[in-house]
Formats: C-alpha cells, structure tokens, sequence
C-alpha cells in the first residue's frame, strides 16, 4: 500500500521534537496572554447575564469571580510542561481537553485559529513529541528515539494543506476579489502609525485580497517544494508579521513561522537549533503491519473529515455570509464584514413584554447576537428561562454584508419561542438571502 509505505516512513525525530517545544511555547503565550491582555475578563467575566456556547454544550460555563484566571494560568502551566516534554503523556491529553472545554464554552469571540490549536493539540496527543529533547527522555519515562514513521509529520502537513487550500478558495467571491472587504477592514485602521499610509493606498485593498487568495492557496505546495522552499518561507514571514501587526490576532501567525520546522529537512533544523545529530542510521520502526494498515485507515478517515466539513454549507439553502450555517468549522477566515441589528417582541398571555437586550449583554455579544442567527436562537431561549416558557417571541433582524443594503435575516412570523434547532441541517426560520436577490452593492 504505497500511502502506507510513505506513512511509516522512518524520519529524523528532531522535526517533530522542535516542533513540539515551539508548538508548547506558543500554547503558553497564548494561555498567559489571555490573562494579561485582559481577554479572559473581556470574553469569561464581564458578560452579565449568559454565555454563548456551542450549541449542546450549556452545561460548560465560565467559572465565578476569577476562577477562569487560574483556569488559564494552569493551562499556561502545562504548556511548559508540553514545551519541556515532562510527563507528556499525561499533560498533552490534559491540555487538550482543558482546551476543548474554553472553545467549546464560547462562540463570542469564535476564531478558527482557536479550532486549529484544538485539532493539533488532538494530534499532538497521539504524537510522541517527547521521544527526544525532552525531560521525559533524559529522566527515563521513555525510551529516547532518534527517529519516528512520517506519519507523525505528515498529519500536521496535510491537515496545514487542507486549512490554507479552504482558506482561499473561501475568498473566491465578488466582494473580496474586487478589494471591497479589506478595503472596509483597512478603512478603520488609516489612522495607525507607521502602517497607517499603506493602508490609505488606493491599491492596497486590491493587493492584500488577491496577496490573500494567492499566499493561501500556495504556500504550503510551495514550502514542500525545496526549490520554493526558502522564498515560501520568506514570504510567510512578512505575511504572518502584516496580519499581525494590521489584525491582532494573536499567537496563529507565529505559530504557523513555528510550524515552518516541519518542512525543513532535519539537516537545516539541527543547524539553525545548533542540535547534534547522533550517530544512528536510520532503519524501518514501529508498529506491525496490521497495526500500520489500521493506522493509516484512522489517518486516511481524519483528513476526509477534514476535507468534507468544510463542504456543508452547500447542502444548505442560502448564502452562508448571511445564514451562518456551516460558517464554523470550515476556515472562513476573515471574508467579510456584517453589522446589523435586532429586536425582541415579547408577548405572554398575549401582552407585551418589555426587553432591551443591549442590557443584558456585552458590546461585542450584542453585536455578533445582530447578525448571527444561531445565537438569536440561544438568546430565545435565555428569554424563556427569564420570562417563562409559555411566551411568544417574534425577531426583527436585519443584517447588512460588506455594505450591501440590509436584508431581513430572521422571519418576523415564527415564534421563535417554538422554533427548533437542528446541528446539521437549514432552519426554516432563517431567510436565505441568495446573492441573485442583492447582488448591488451600495
């Protein structure tokens, strides 16, 4: 089976193993950081009344007073612990559900790069990263190995492949092509220092959407590709450095420089680490045949899971820049830019109730509850939960995409005390909004 051969391939560890101490150092950055910058307040404390979670997963909720700070202070912990490789066997599965449970306990600041991390933490967990240059290996906790099958590499290449691949075909639509997004997303950010004048460019909306599509969409062939190699990885550099210094949005640009190990050949890591190499040829390891041959069904299973989730919203009526439905989970990342707004009629025992959901909420709850219909549909049910579930609830929303004229997202007919909500398929209460209905741009 020739994917197998390649798959258990035996390769020079320090790929993985370097891999694995950025990949730890990045998670505690990420996990100290939130406490520092003051988003673990802004996303897990300051929300007043309720928590957006993932549909199914109310039961996960923020815990009281500063109790989330010392949650992400013990994930910082254990992201040394990962960096380090001490006990790793037993740190890597607890970060990962540590933080499966923040991910899935918020959907107010949803970012794919927070999905990515949970999916490689799920590999990581079954990746022994901790083989060599790690304090498990020089304390005896496990064998040192100098060498790993190329599975353990290539899981994270082709899952990268599979996220930038989506990443820019996502982007193939009217309104980013013709620079109309970023040229909304850079319209607030004229006034920066330094970077301010590049953005009040006529031709740099233009360059950053087509910079977009064309970097996503080849530069993970590119980095596997040693003649491209080092250009791919010069390019990548400026290009996370830009989205981070325009965007804000935290550790994924570096992680993904960190993630560059894992297309240089072992030769140039152990040069640039300054590691040495030992005195070992390397010969075919690991698991027997059969084991190999179930192996790589799971890892052929994974990445067609991978590749196919993103695909859901075509079965689904509507456009999903309006309806949301199967936005998450397929690395739409950063194609638009929606503003709406949302009212509430409340009746019980047929007289009105008065609500102002803007006192309930954050700012930036209120804002994606606009233009979200899922969350609108959460938010309903918070109102029963206050109100009683013998109300009636009718929604007046409306939703604006990239500046085009408002459309109403939400049938104002159906009660959506009543209204039911299905993981995988279209609500019927949620108006479809095709582009052929709006396609003039104001």
């Amino acid at each position: 089976m020739r994917i197998q051969n390649i798959l258990f391939k035996p390769i020079d560890h320090v790929q993985i193993t370097v891999w694995r101490i950025l990949f730890g150092l990045v998670l505690v950055f990420e996990c100290f950081g939130s406490n520092l910058v003051g988003w673990t307040k802004e996303v897990f404390t300051s929300p007043p009344q309720m928590t957006f979670n993932f549909i199914g997963f109310e039961w996960l909720q923020p815990l009281e007073g500063y109790g989330m700070f010392v949650y992400f202070g013990i994930m910082g912990l254990l992201g040394i612990a990962i960096a380090l490789g001490w006990h790793y066997r037993i740190v890597m599965p607890l970060f990962t559900i540590g933080w499966a449970g923040l991910y899935l306990m918020h959907k107010t600041s949803y970012n794919n790069h927070h999905y990515l991390i949970l999916l490689l933490c799920v590999l990581m967990t079954f990746t022994p990263a901790h083989a060599n240059l790690s304090v498990d290996a020089k304390q005896g906790r496990i064998k040192r190995l100098h060498q790993l099958p190329a599975l353990f590499k290539w899981q994270f290449l082709c899952l990268f492949l599979v996220v930038y691949t989506y990443a820019s075909v996502a982007k193939w639509y009217p309104d980013w092509m013709s620079g109309r997004v970023s040229e909304l997303m850079f319209s607030a950010k004229k006034d920066m220092p330094l970077l301010g004048s590049i953005y009040s460019w006529e031709l740099t909306p233009l360059i950053v959407a087509w910079g977009g599509i064309l970097y996503d969409l080849v530069v993970i062939p590119a980095l596997l590709y040693k003649p491209t190699r080092k250009l791919a990885f010069i390019v990548s550099i400026a290009f996370h450095i830009f989205n981070s210094v325009t965007f804000q949005i935290g550790t994924f640009p570096y992680m993904m420089i960190g993630a560059s190990v894992l297309f240089f050949p072992p030769k140039t890591i152990r040069k640039v680490f300054r590691i040495r190499k030992p005195e070992v040829a390397l010969k075919p390891t690991g698991p027997g045949p059969q084991h190999q041959h179930l192996i790589t069904v799971l890892f052929c299973l994974f990445m067609l899971i991978q590749v196919v989730l993103p695909l859901r919203h075509f079965s689904i009526p509507g456009n999903v820049f309006y309806t949301e439905e199967g936005h998450r989970l397929s690395w739409r990342m950063m194609l638009r830019v929606k503003v709406g707004n949302v009212g509430f009629k409340i009746l019980k025992e047929g007289q009105p109730i008065k609500h102002d959901a803007k006192k309930h909420l954050t700012r930036s709850q209120y804002r994606l509850l606009s233009t979200h219909p899922d969350m609108i549909w959460q938010y309903c049910q918070y109102l029963k939960k206050l109100f009683g579930d013998d109300i009636e609830i009718y929604v007046n929303a409306w939703v604006s995409l990239n500046n085009r004229p408002f459309r109403q997202i939400i049938d104002p007919t159906v009660d959506m005390a009543k209204a039911p909500w299905h993981v995988w398929g279209h609500e019927e209460w949620i108006n479809p909004c095709n582009w052929k209905q709006i396609e003039h741009i104001e």
